[in-house]
């Protein structure tokens, strides 16, 4: 073992080195977070003030310590006991499932301090002995790659590397040369290398990590499919809902913080999936943290107000940047939603960049998109739409003929957004409704390669004024086109003011779509009047109320399991120690051996029990001394150390009937022992470290 002043230095080196991962680990969160930088006090303390105390105590310490590192982090972030059993379960998968940055939440702060607790646990221990010296490093040190690994999308965390590896460097130093440490810190105090040492190892250790730095805000992480997918409404369908309420509400107020002209569109959702029949909202929604993208100026702050309970979504100018509330979204960011149900009056803080402009998409450039075969046949209509020119200058020549020659009508006869409809719009009436022109200048768009989509939200008047409301009015669809940098610019194609007067032509008879009329069908049948079952419901209820039981039971298991692993890895250790020594006497190469192991095997049993034994004592006086404790086998345990006297100062003969005979004695002993102690002294016998420790275990055969 290292000497205790060694090892307490060693050990606060490591704590040091914790504090630093703590605070790098806030990165996962994209914020610091105190509970991580604390997470390594309490383990550590606790290993320092308990180095050279029984392993037993050791084990118990340390596990009361990561249990209470994991209370204070959920203390921190309000978390509930559902929270600190997840820590230690579901919330190593929560955190691989959740996208950067993370929410900062209970579960998943919990399930981090818990990590660094445990490595900071581990390494302590690992401290203590003499020749594993860098050993100690290892599990702080994955512990470290697996905080730089969730927090990627920060790249090179260089203040991070540079502490890491400085304190391995101190550590280093502290090896256990039979000095005292004030040898050992005068020898640093005056070692005119260190300096030079940790500048190059900070250095290298930088270097080597820069070509494995990420991409600006890649996911590390296994992006499996979730175990649950959030429901969303068809914003189209939702959109019509909305601007269909008579009177109209409204939804949200928005302050934009600073005056000046207020955007027009504000989107809730996008839509880039089309099949022929519908724009489909196809997104899994994960939590994330207030973080959603990368910030590009313009910025736009502001503060959005919901005064209706029935939305959650959260309204954006462009591209989403930081919101202060709980969320979930995409990887895409089309869909930003309050993960709790807002009230009347909540306000959440949130930035998203501006637009981009015709002068953006010139220099940026259209991202380009496969034209499939859904759109290819209007390809030659959208070129003759566009004239000549740039995509950019036929996209805009089309926005044009379409707001200002074609005829809005919302309710306009097959107003579907079914393929043929969509078609027969854009060739032949050219009088649609809103969803149409949109949904058919994105459809224009992706038959000449462009990159194109529908989106949904508000559109306003601009407004000098820095705060206004969005009211269900004011619900609309329009047609966004991707630049080549990720930003969407969003097309107006839709007439500002609906056709007055007029017959619409009428719809083809041949179009069979569920906008047409459609032939009568049967009524439904009568209700029956038979009673309702209810087993089955009842049979529902009782096993999901049974499931849920069995989960929690199944968690309760795991933390106990949790708490008592370092207790039971103690106990396997104690008792395989003890059961190494006894095989190793026992099958020794000649009798003689195998006689005197018998004996100290039993004298060894003596001394877990009580008894002390002096160095001078003799096999004789040791048996007299053990007496009392086997009151039964008194003359088996003589006899065995006769023959242990034999064997040690004579040349008995038969000494292999005699070995034999030992052995048997020795399991009359044992079992003595075992059948005259009750349950609790039986299992403080065999845990008893005094037959190990060299200041009370049994002088013979050492």
């Amino acid at each position: 073992m290292t000497a205790p002043a060694t090892a307490r230095a060693r050990i606060f080196v490591l704590m040091v080195m914790g504090v630093f991962i703590g605070a790098g680990a806030g990165g996962v969160f994209d914020e610091y977070q105190w509970p991580l930088m604390s997470a390594p006090l309490v383990p550590a303390v606790l290993m320092i003030v308990l180095v050279d105390r029984s392993v037993w105590l050791r084990s118990s310490a340390a596990a009361s310590a990561v249990i209470v590192s994991v209370a204070v982090s959920l203390f921190a972030t309000d978390g509930s006991i559902g929270d600190f059993v997840d820590s230690f379960t579901a919330g190593p998968q929560r955190l691989l499932s959740t996208e950067w940055p993370s929410p900062v939440r209970g579960d998943l702060v919990g399930t981090i301090t818990a990590l660094l607790a445990t490595a900071v646990v581990v390494s302590a221990e690992l401290a203590r002995r003499k020749r594993w010296h860098l050993a100690p490093l290892a599990p702080m040190l994955v512990v470290a790659v697996i905080v730089v690994g969730l927090s990627a999308p920060l790249g090179v965390r260089w203040a991070l590397l540079v502490a890491v590896g400085a304190t391995s460097v101190v550590f280093a130093a502290f090896r256990d040369d039979d000095d005292e440490l004030r040898h050992r810190l005068r020898l640093l105090r005056g070692e005119r290398r260190l300096a030079p040492l940790l500048l190059v190892a900070a250095a290298t250790t930088a270097l080597v990590s820069v070509p494995i730095a990420m991409a600006d805000r890649a996911d590390p992480r296994r992006n499996d499919t979730a175990r649950q997918t959030a429901p969303l409404l068809d914003p189209i369908e939702a959109t019509n809902a909305l601007r269909a309420l008579d009177p109209p509400i409204v939804l949200h107020e928005i302050d934009t913080l600073e005056a000046g002209e207020a955007p027009t569109l504000w989107r809730t959702a996008a839509l880039e999936n089309f099949d022929g029949i519908r724009w489909s909202p196809d997104l899994t929604l994960r939590p994330i943290g207030k973080t959603l993208g990368p910030t590009v100026d313009p910025v736009i702050t502001f503060d959005v107000s919901f005064l209706d309970d029935d939305t959650s979504l959260v309204p954006f100018p462009g591209s989403p940047v930081s919101v202060d509330a709980a969320v979930e979204t995409d990887p895409e960011r089309t869909v930003v939603r309050l993960i709790d149900r807002p009230t009347v009056g909540d306000v959440v803080e949130a930035s998203a960049t501006g637009s981009p402009t015709s002068d953006d998409a010139a220099v940026a450039g259209l991202a380009v998109r496969a034209i499939d075969d859904g759109v290819s046949g209007l390809t030659e209509l959208a070129q003759q739409l566009g004239d000549d020119g740039t995509i950019l200058e036929q996209l805009r020549q089309i926005e044009s003929r379409m707001r200002n020659d074609w005829e809005l009508d919302s309710e306009v006869q097959g107003g579907g957004l079914q393929q043929a409809l969509i078609e027969r719009f854009l060739r032949e009436t050219r009088r649609g409704n809103t969803e149409q022109f949109a949904s058919g200048f994105a459809l224009l768009a992706r038959s000449l390669g462009v990159d194109a989509r529908v989106a949904t939200g508000f559109r306003t008047d601009p407004a000098s004024s820095a705060t206004f409301g969005l009211e269900s009015g004011d619900a609309t669809v329009w047609p966004e086109v991707r630049l080549n940098d990720g930003r969407w610019l969003p097309f107006e194609p839709v007439p500002l003011e609906e056709v007055s007067g007029g017959e619409p032509p009428p719809p083809e008879p041949q179009a069979q779509t569920p906008a047409a009329p459609q032939p009568p069908i049967p009524p439904p049948p009568e209700p029956s009047n038979e009673a309702v079952d209810t087993d089955l419901a009842d049979e529902v209820g009782t096993t999901t109320a049974l499931s849920t039981a069995i989960a929690w039971v199944i968690r309760g298991v795991v933390v106990v399991g949790v708490a008592l692993l370092p207790i039971l890895l103690a106990v396997g250790a104690i008792l395989g120690a003890k059961y190494r020594r006894r095989r190793r006497r026992l099958s020794a190469v000649t009798s003689s051996e195998r006689i005197r192991g018998a004996w100290a095997t039993a004298t060894d049993a003596l001394v877990d029990a009580g008894l002390s034994i002096s160095e001078s004592s003799t096999d004789a006086e040791i048996a007299g001394a053990g007496e009392p404790l086997v009151p039964t086998a008194r003359r088996s345990l003589h006899q065995l150390a006769s023959l242990a006297t034999a064997a040690t100062f004579g040349d008995p003969e038969h000494p292999d009937l005699l070995a034999d005979e030992s052995a048997a004695c020795l399991v009359t002993v044992e079992t003595t022992m075992a059948k005259d102690r009750s349950r609790w002294r039986r299992l403080r016998w065999r845990l008893s470290l005094r037959s190990l420790r060299a200041a009370t275990r049994s002088p013979v055969m050492g």
